[in-house]
């Protein structure tokens, strides 16, 4: 049982790594598009997912979700999301 249990939690934190891979990523492509006419668009709920995912699997083996450090990875997406093409495309006119 020890086993699944750290299987499941390596697969939490595989998720968390690919949620935080979605927004490096999109974040990289906004930045390195916006000297263009038109911006890359990111994935915008992907992210989220994988971090909901990884608060769902650590919260099923009664371990710590990490729930203010999930809050703040949630704010980074929508800053990385929302915000950031916002700032960038007023740099741009």
């Amino acid at each position: 049982m020890q086993t699944v249990a750290a299987m499941a939690n390596g697969l939490a934190w595989f998720l968390l790594a690919l949620g935080l891979l979605a927004d490096g990523f999109t974040a990289f492509l906004l930045v390195t598009t916006a000297r263009r006419k038109r911006m890359a668009s990111g994935v915008p709920v992907v992210a989220l997912i994988f971090y909901a995912q990884f608060c769902a699997i650590r919260s099923a083996l009664s371990l710590s979700c990490f729930a203010p450090v999930l809050a703040a990875l949630c704010l980074v997406h929508l800053g990385v999301q929302w915000g950031l093409p916002v700032l960038l495309a007023r740099q741009r006119s």
